[in-house]
């Protein structure tokens, strides 16, 4: 039987941007995409944005109206 091996060369940079923002909390900006991502401290929900401050937005929104339901 004949087994396949993936051949693909895995990129030294976006290994390294992967490493490098692992464990990172906050904002994290993903340079191919070209979007922000955060990760909610409370109930871990991804959120994403096509910019900072529309980030900010989504951001508090989310946490007080949908993940702690308000004040």
């Amino acid at each position: 039987m004949l087994m396949l091996r993936s051949l693909e060369i895995p990129d030294p940079f976006q290994t390294f941007i992967a490493k490098k923002y692992a464990n990172a909390k906050g904002y994290k900006y993903d340079f191919f995409s070209g979007e922000w991502e955060f990760n909610c401290l409370c109930c871990d929900e991804t959120l994403n944005a096509p910019n900072k401050k529309t980030m900010t937005k989504i951001r508090l929104y989310h946490s007080r109206n949908e993940c702690t339901g308000g004040y």
